[in-house]
């Protein structure tokens, strides 16, 4: 039994076409003029063109930031922050898109608290109030950043990704639309989807891990495993794609109240190196941490193959652990990622040095929350296998 405290974003809405309802949510709000940050892909392809054609009709005062390419990087927030005067110009942020746009949102909601760069902020609880309202519609059901008090950034010179930690980053709103996912490739389907499995693992199996937590990230695995596999065959897969926004959801709300570990420590470094999505690090890595995990907390693992359905039918627990582990491995193959999906990928020991080093360096904060202690030695060993799986 141990004492925690529990957070999750105040209100959330869910339901097909949720996001049509923008202008009556906002309106509510009693906003003078909003900022609407979206991910810069879709506003090209014509898919957030419904949210904003409302806000004109029903003459809302808006701007929009679609600025952000890719990840987020330190110089991209600083500029867009000084640019737009936030704190002056605004007095809510609507974001819609996936973990990046979000990301942003919340670093701009909050910005009236920088003194010169966000990269002063880096760490946890340097946010000292909270910033204007954030109400934000995600469209992709992976990050769960909607549900999270944290928000990653890079820095492209020296490669490497690290988070922004703070409560005032819980969004005020969350409106999960699944409509807003139907059109997502299945590259980005797949991607998030083990996302958000590895956010449910990690919290349960984590060292923060608590009773109510417990609740979200059981679910989510339980959801995803039944959900994803169909939501990336059949992308119009209205119940799939539902459950998957939930379960994207659960597994913000729970690691906001437990955290991640191993698997985000060393994703960070190997999604800095190659300029990856920190979805396809944490799906590279996923079935090697837990094959390390396991070995520590078997007893969870037991959990974790009742909610994805592993049969524990005369099998010794050991096995069952062996079958857990077998099983994720096998979401992973099963929606298409692997090794080849990083682009100049070379082994060498001075690229494993290096990642590791910087692992076990800048991550302390994840590592220590892990089950198992992951030493140096243990992350090389982690990422040669990952990377180089023949050896």
């Amino acid at each position: 039994m141990n004492d925690f405290i529990f957070r999750m974003p105040p209100k959330i809405e869910v339901g097909f076409s949720k996001s049509k309802d923008l202008v009556k949510i906002l309106k509510g709000f009693k906003l003078n003029r909003v900022l609407v940050v979206v991910d810069n892909n879709l506003k090209k392809l014509g898919l957030v063109d419904h949210i904003l054609n409302s806000l004109k009709e029903e003459k809302v005062s808006f701007d929009v930031f679609d600025g952000i390419i890719n990840e987020p990087t330190i110089n991209e927030v600083d500029e867009a922050i000084k640019e737009f005067r936030i704190v002056s110009n605004f007095d809510a942020i609507v974001g819609v898109g996936g973990g990046s746009t979000i990301d942003v949102s919340k670093l701009f909601a909050v910005s009236g608290n920088f003194k010169g760069t966000i990269e002063n902020y880096i760490g946890t609880d340097l946010i000292e109030k909270p910033g204007i309202p954030m109400i934000i519609l995600p469209t992709t059901s992976g990050t769960g950043a909607e549900a999270t008090p944290n928000a990653i950034i890079k820095n492209v010179e020296r490669g490497w990704k690290k988070g922004i930690v703070s409560p005032y980053l819980i969004p005020d709103l969350v409106v999960l639309d699944p409509e807003l996912t139907l059109s997502l490739p299945k590259k980005i389907t797949a991607e998030t989807g083990i996302d958000a499995f590895t956010h449910a693992i990690e919290c349960f199996i984590g060292n923060k891990a608590n009773t109510m937590s417990d609740l979200f990230a059981l679910e989510a695995i339980r959801l995803i495993k039944k959900y994803l596999l169909r939501a990336f065959r059949d992308g119009n897969d209205r119940e799939a794609r539902y459950y998957m926004l939930i379960a994207s959801l659960y597994g913000g709300i729970a690691i906001t109240n437990s955290g991640t570990g191993g698997v985000h420590a060393l994703a960070y470094p190997l999604g800095g190196k190659y300029n990856i999505s920190h979805g396809l690090s944490n799906s590279l890595l996923l079935t090697e941490v837990m094959k390390f995990n396991s070995k520590a907390v078997p007893e969870k693992f037991l959990k974790v193959a009742e909610a994805m359905g592993v049969s524990k039918k005369d099998i010794s627990g050991e096995k069952i652990v062996k079958s857990v582990v077998e099983e994720i491995e096998d979401l992973v193959k099963g929606v298409d990622i692997n090794i080849g999906d990083i682009e100049g990928l070379e082994i060498s020991d001075k690229i494993l040095d290096e990642l590791s080093i910087m692992a076990i360096a800048e991550q302390q904060r994840l590592l220590k929350n892990n089950p198992r202690e992951i030493k140096y030695g243990d992350a090389k060993m982690i990422y040669m296998k990952t990377l180089h799986p023949s050896h």
